[in-house]
């Protein structure tokens, strides 16, 4: 009984991920249309909107973006903490575009993730309420900042977005190199004056333990003070913020780490959400990009989830940090010779 349960639980759920795919594909073959159209009757020198098949262009970001997005869960990673950086670093899109389209991906991407976590209750929802506070205002901080820059600064802007972004990256690559151990279950010592007031600990059944795991939250006030940081990072540059938030809440307020990954789901669900407007209302959104990308990553990471278990994470978690590595480098390269 129970297996035909869950047969019934995953069916709907597969049922409703190809009748969206099959929407967004048809909604982007209507879209090619019109935009070849368009290019056809524009004068522009741009290159690549009128050498590429709308077509071709769709089904090459299909693609590659279903590579990464099968790659990044093996590697611990965000789809978008890849996507962006690779994309601003090996073609000349549009960088607004390309942040766009990644806050737009952490967003869907988290949104399908979190609703399991939140079922199961493992998500602790005082500290995703607490944290999505600063980390939302910030987020938006960051895209209104992104579209100042490009208002205000012109061509330069992309020098400096790509330039910052790949010295951010870089980081990125070593904050995974050096802090890529996290701990489990830890434990709290020492407690602070924020851990003996706070009532943020919510415990949770632990279903391989086969018992309710019970913790502690330390330094409060500094993990709050880091969301405003990686809010604003992810807002600036389109990053999402997986990346940050699980060290945050893992290593530094000592969250077990299931706790952490659950609460960085939701929380960059909600601040991808806030920061995504600001783009779109900046004419950031271009539906021929970000629906294949959005289909691609989110496709992958369904597959990349179910193969997670029958394959040795190690070897694809340092191809990403590589391709981040030289994505940076890129970026920076980039960056200089824009200038």
């Amino acid at each position: 009984m129970r297996i035909s349960s869950r047969k019934k639980e995953k069916v709907p759920e597969a049922i409703r991920f190809v009748l969206l795919v099959m929407i967004l594909m048809i909604f982007a073959v209507v879209l090619s249309q019109s935009t070849e159209a368009t290019m056809a009757d524009s004068a522009e020198d741009s290159v690549e909107p009128t050498e590429v098949n709308p077509l071709l262009f769709f089904f090459i970001l299909l693609i590659v973006c279903t590579v990464i997005g099968i790659l990044a869960p093996l590697s611990g990673t965000g789809g978008a903490v890849v996507f962006t950086p690779v994309f601003m670093g090996f073609t000349s899109i549009d960088s607004y575009i390309i942040r766009t389209t990644g806050l737009v991906i952490a967003m869907s991407g988290a949104l399908v993730a979190a609703r399991p976590f939140l079922k199961k209750g493992i998500a602790n929802i005082r500290l995703v309420l607490i944290g999505s506070v600063p980390y939302a205002l910030f987020a938006v901080i960051g895209a209104l900042l992104a579209r100042y820059i490009k208002t205000n600064l012109g061509n330069a802007s992309e020098a400096y977005i790509r330039g910052s972004l790949g010295i951010i990256v870089i980081c990125v690559g070593c904050l995974f190199i050096f802090l890529g151990k996290r701990v489990e279950y830890p434990g709290v010592k020492n407690e602070d004056t924020s851990t003996q007031r706070s009532i943020l600990s919510l415990p949770y059944y632990e279903a391989s333990l086969g018992k309710v795991v019970d913790y502690k939250i330390i330094k409060v006030g500094i993990g709050l003070i880091l969301f405003c940081g990686v809010g604003l990072i992810s807002g600036l540059f389109g990053l999402g913020a997986g990346w940050a938030l699980v060290p945050v809440f893992n290593m530094v307020m000592l969250a077990p780490l299931k706790v952490a990954a659950t609460c960085s789901t939701v929380m960059t669900s909600i601040g991808s959400t806030a920061a995504v407007w600001p783009y779109i209302r900046g004419g950031g959104m271009f539906p021929l990009f970000a629906v294949p990308c959005m289909i691609g990553l989110i496709g992958g990471a369904l597959i990349g989830s179910r193969i997670m278990v029958k394959v040795k994470s190690g070897f694809i978690r340092w191809i990403i940090i590589a391709v981040m590595m030289g994505a940076g480098v890129r970026l920076v390269i980039k960056a200089i010779t824009m200038l």
